[in-house]
């Protein structure tokens, strides 16, 4: 049986999804929780990791068995198990022919700017910003991130591992909510880091360090040694995935 997991989770407390050698990761805690209830070995897929501090509100991941188990009282299981920064909110059984990873069609982030007072509420869970922002300028600079380009000016991936950093990016948008900016970014794949980049690239400009003209110069002159602000993991939501 091939189970398909959705969860969310507050990043804030780990070392990224992935399990590491030297840090709890989300990865570690969800296994331990399910090999309990299966009472065997288990390794979930991921269809993305994330960062330390990342959040999510719709990450995926699948896992199999010969046990089977109904879908409702799996959910039930997991989340008695599971501690309160981590949620699992659906289960559902799948075709073998399902990959978390693999069957992924795009991937939409979230990523969340406080632009007003210094919020205690929102600590790790949004960029607190404290400098004034042009946002129709960087609206101007999100539209040059629409469809195909070369990102390789906008990712920590190698080029050794990933030769061809091409992507098309299909939603870039950035709407306002009182004080809080919310972007979001819709694509077929990402690279790491490349929507903490892009929005990095977008506070320099709203902020006046960074003009229209330097963020076409690094789409169109790719280059791993352009000079780029990552911004905080803690404002990066994982909100959903389309299969």
């Amino acid at each position: 049986m091939r189970y398909k997991i959705t969860i969310a989770y507050d990043g804030a407390g780990y070392a990224g999804f992935q399990s590491q050698t030297n840090a709890l990761a989300i990865q570690d805690v969800i296994e331990a929780a399910i090999e309990k209830i299966f009472s065997e070995k288990i390794h979930i897929v991921m269809s993305s990791r994330t960062d330390a501090g990342v959040h999510a509100k719709g990450q995926v991941f699948h896992f199999d068995s010969d046990i089977v188990k109904e879908e409702g009282k799996l959910k039930f299981s997991m989340n008695s198990l599971l501690p309160k920064d981590i949620h699992v909110l659906e289960v559902k059984h799948v075709s073998r022919d399902f990959h978390a990873r693999y069957s992924v069609k795009k991937k939409t982030y979230e990523y969340l700017i406080n632009l007003g007072e210094y919020d205690v509420f929102l600590r790790g869970r949004a960029y607190q910003c404290f400098y004034k922002l042009d946002v129709d300028l960087m609206r101007e600079g999100a539209k040059l991130f629409l469809g195909e380009h070369d990102f390789t000016s906008f990712n920590t991936s190698s080029l050794k591992e990933y030769p061809n950093q091409v992507r098309n990016i299909t939603e870039f948008s950035l709407t306002m909510k009182k004080d809080l900016l919310i972007i979001r970014v819709t694509s077929s794949g990402f690279l790491r880091n490349m929507v903490r980049i892009m929005v990095g690239t977008l506070i320099d400009l709203g902020r006046g360090k960074k003009s229209l003209d330097d963020v076409k110069r690094m789409l169109e002159v790719p280059s791993k040694s352009t000079r780029r602000y990552n911004a905080d993991p803690n404002g990066l939501y994982l909100l959903k995935i389309f299969y």
